[in-house]
């Protein structure tokens, strides 16, 4: 990586040095009128050092667009492959402020877990949703979902949440992403 950085220094102080010498060059006056239709010698030497350090650049571009094509065929970066499927499961609150814990569900990498405000509960339910018991009960400490909200998470594994409610019978529905 040094070395091509080098290169590429290289490259682009030589250009530059070819253009101030020719500057320098038409400047001082030494230059002798050519021909009509013959191009100097410094004038042609300019020209192939320009268009040497236009080829090293196309290069270079051909061969990072070919690396990122190559990385994202790899999977190295951008989304995961899409879910071949999804599962889904509700987890019923019948008594309030009462945490029930999520069963037990993996999650692959790169999927989203959703958990859900079930449009069946009343408008006023609030499903709270926190990583433990006490928490889950505690008003200050879980995140509230109103009626027919829901949030994301990426984890693991859905047993990592618990939930409770303000309105007995209220029903908490995750929802994640699938391979396999």
């Amino acid at each position: 990586m040094a070395n091509d950085q080098s290169s590429k220094v290289a490259a682009g102080m030589s250009t530059a040095a070819a253009i101030m010498a020719a500057l320098a060059w038409l400047k001082s006056g030494k230059a002798e009128a050519a021909p009509p239709g013959a191009i100097p010698e410094e004038l042609m030497n300019l020209v192939i050092a320009i268009a040497n350090s236009a080829q090293k650049v196309d290069e270079n571009t051909l061969a990072t667009i070919a690396a990122i094509q190559a990385l994202m065929l790899e999977g190295g970066l951008g989304w995961p492959p899409n879910a071949e499927g999804t599962r889904s499961f509700a987890v019923l609150c019948p008594a309030v402020a009462t945490p029930y814990q999520a069963p037990d569900m993996e999650i692959p990498d790169g999927m989203s877990l959703v958990i859900k405000n079930s449009p069946l509960n009343a408008v006023a339910a609030l499903i709270f949703v926190a990583r433990t018991p006490a928490e889950c009960t505690n008003p200050n400490s879980a995140w509230p979902l109103v009626w027919n909200e829901a949030i994301i998470y990426y984890v693991k594994n859905t047993s990592a949440f618990y939930v409770s409610t303000t309105i007995p019978g209220s029903i908490a529905v995750f929802t994640a992403e699938q391979r396999g």
